[in-house]
């Protein structure tokens, strides 16, 4: 292991990042922003071969492209010359000389203060004899070179932290690994996960978490010697490589790099956040040859640190687990935190409606989740696995959050919004839910709240704490897919429902199903008895809707009345994402 030291000069070749991070790079972007300003900036310069003098058509472009005031802007071609960084170009060399007949070029200007300035030159000669003259035009360009030196260092980086990108982390592990083969020696492969990311985005809010991510990847990579490399995998996963490096001096790197991140809190806006990381360890070459190999025996030995307990380390052997199922896991947990840390948590509203000729004002939430590709990832994916990882009152958080904001920015709207039984029986995560409503309560007149019959008849009691609470915030509640469990009339009666959603099973084909009207009636006669509204899900065809409004359905929902859509024509333009001001909030 080399000596622990500062590599923030070891960028030479892109790998490394500096001490800044990310940092460098939202300056470049700012500076690129404000290279707008002078995107169409150019001018127009004539140069007289028998004296070698400059006439500028538009001086005051001049001075703005040289960064120089009007008397200063090169008046000859050698003082034009003398400001290009760098060696001349041949072919404008050749055309001030008569040798060429136009040209075209791009190069870097210095300016007065020793910054460089990006433009673009074309020219070419008109005229003979002694009233031949080279007539050109320079164009700033610096916004888009601006633009493509942010994008090719996004092509190897992670925007977020500054680190290599998991694409160039794994072109980086491959050529390490082979490097240590070739040359007979010991390396390892860290791979680095921050505890309780999701206890600290309840707790403080994705800002907070953000905040987190990037001081843990400063304090790992300044810990890191010069050919040390490290990079961003996942959300909250950093992979580490070292070199030079037996057994016992990785057990002292994995010991110094969990107490670098332990050893002082993180301050962030929302407060100070004590952070850690647990390891997992593979030694190199002798316990992976290839770049998958290491990466999944990395996962694996993570996956074991962490089932030792916070701020853990473990070294990939023979007997760590290595079964696919948790394999999955680990990668659909940091798909759905990083999904929830990047904002690609969001809402498809699917219309209720009364009659089929109203204009809709109520709408059920459904969430959905962009891919870091942009493709929408199916709830099916993703759902199940929240809630068998722990994170599904992640999701409802969120789910709560953009509907609030919604209902904030839109006045007439009644949204309904699913929550998950484990949430509601989770004394913590089911106060903090309700903590949310108690604050937006200018709202929750309405919001109704909706879970599945089949989840209320496993916890009925918590169930009806639960709903107490949140109708007295002047929420309603809702039971969804009613009539695929068996929920007691004790049950209906003590829950104070407002609405049921009839299973879609029983709506769909419901015109040419004798038992599925049977059906219906009889939960209609139910409903009616106990005071509650009716929804119809899964209504896709006018004969089905026009059966069940004659049956005394009060509301209806379904493709026939309308698809769940992400960005409908009456939501303005950005929103639910970003939090509206206070100010906006009763409409």
């Amino acid at each position: 292991m080399n000596n622990i030291q500062d590599d923030s000069a070891q960028k030479p070749d892109g790998d490394q990042p500096s001490r800044a991070g990310a940092n460098e790079h939202v300056v470049a972007a700012t500076e690129a922003s404000n290279g707008a300003s002078d995107r169409g900036l150019q001018t127009m310069f004539e140069f007289d071969p028998s004296d070698g003098t400059l006439s500028w058509s538009d001086a005051d472009a001049a001075s703005r492209i040289f960064g120089v005031e009007r008397e200063k802007v090169a008046a000859t071609g050698d003082a034009f010359s003398a400001c290009i960084i760098e060696e001349e170009d041949e072919i404008r060399v050749a055309a001030f000389l008569g040798q060429k007949p136009s040209y075209s070029c791009e190069y870097q200007l210095r300016r007065a203060d020793g910054a460089g300035h990006w433009v673009e030159e074309r020219g070419g000669w008109i005229g003979s004899g002694a009233g031949r003259r080279l007539i050109s035009v320079i164009r700033s360009i610096e916004g888009r070179k601006r633009r493509e030196e942010q994008l090719s260092w996004l092509a190897l980086n992670d925007e977020l932290t500054g680190l290599l990108n998991r694409a160039h982390l794994r072109k980086t592990l491959e050529t390490h690994i082979a490097r240590l083969t070739s040359e007979g020696q010991t390396g390892a492969y860290i791979l680095a996960g921050i505890d309780d990311v999701g206890a600290i985005n309840a707790d403080f809010g994705f800002e907070a978490a953000d905040t987190v991510i990037v001081e843990t990847s400063k304090r790992l990579a300044g810990l890191l010697g010069p050919k040390d490399r490290i990079g961003r995998v996942a959300g909250t996963k950093f992979g580490i490589m070292i070199n030079d490096c037996d057994d016992e001096q990785l057990r002292q790197t994995c010991v110094r790099l969990l107490n670098v991140v332990r050893e002082s809190v993180v301050e962030t806006k929302s407060g100070a956040v004590a952070a850690s990381v647990s390891l997992g360890a593979v030694s190199l070459p002798e316990q992976a040859t290839t770049t998958n190999e290491t990466m999944t025996r990395a996962e694996a030995a993570l996956d074991a640190a962490k089932r030792i307990g916070k701020s853990s380390w473990s070294s990939f052997t023979d007997k760590t687990d290595v079964v696919s199922m948790r394999r999955r896991n680990t990668h659909m947990s940091d798909v759905i935190l990083t999904a929830l840390n990047e904002r690609r948590i969001r809402l498809a509203f699917q219309p209720i409606v009364n009659d089929l000729d109203e204009v809709p004002t109520k709408f059920e939430c459904l969430i959905r989740m962009h891919g870091e590709d942009g493709q929408l990832v199916p709830a099916p994916e993703f759902i199940p696995a929240a809630e068998r990882l722990g994170l599904v009152h992640l999701l409802d958080r969120r789910v709560l959050e953009l509907a609030l904001n919604t209902l904030a920015i839109c006045p007439n709207i009644h949204l309904n919004v699913n929550i998950s039984m484990e949430t509601v029986k989770d004394f913590v995560w089911a106060e903090g839910y309700i903590a949310l409503l108690r604050a937006h309560q200018e709202f929750t007149n309405r919001i109704t709240v909706e879970l599945t019959e089949t989840q209320i008849i496993d916890s009925i009691d918590a169930t009806i704490e639960f709903v107490s609470e949140i109708k007295r915030l002047g929420c309603s509640f809702g039971i969804d897919d009613f009539g695929a469990g068996y929920t007691s009339f004790r049950n209906l009666k003590a829950m104070d429902i407002d609405i049921l959603k009839i299973d879609g099973s029983f709506v769909t084909g419901v015109s040419a199903s004798r038992e599925n009207q049977l059906f219906v009636r009889t939960l209609l006669d139910l409903a009616r008895n106990f005071g509650m509204k009716t929804v119809a899900e899964w209504v896709d065809n006018e004969a089905d809707a026009m059966l069940l409004k004659g049956l005394g359905v009060d509301f209806l929902q379904g493709f026939m009345i309308g698809k769940p859509e992400i960005t409908p024509n009456w939501l303005p333009e950005g929103a639910p994402n970003d939090a509206p001001q206070r100010s906006m909030d009763r409409g």
